[in-house]
């Protein structure tokens, strides 16, 4: 996922929204930053049934980070999937 232009210092607010295309229930267990700068705030709590539609919002603060037009960035999205995490790639657009 890409985001930005975050301006240095600014805090924003993402949501990610997904379809489980799956044969089983999904259900999230844990979420984590891969850094400081990504904070996951709220996700789907219950089973995300297959066909149905999920959604996770992170905060991402670019004080936390680098002036960078392609810093990196990841969400650990821990659940019932056969390798127990998902890796969710982010890169910010963060500017002076």
């Amino acid at each position: 996922m890409k985001i930005g232009p975050v301006k240095f210092g600014d805090v924003e607010e993402y949501t990610i929204e997904f379809t489980n295309t799956g044969k089983n229930d999904f259900k999230i267990f844990h979420l984590e930053g891969g850094c400081i700068c990504t904070e996951p705030t709220d996700w789907s709590r219950g089973a995300v049934k297959p066909g149905e539609k999920g959604f996770i919002k992170f905060k991402f603060d670019s004080a936390q980070a680098k002036v960078d037009p392609a810093y990196s960035s990841s969400l650990n999205i821990y659940g019932n999937v056969p390798d127990d995490m998902i890796i969710y790639d982010i890169e910010a657009n963060v500017t002076k």
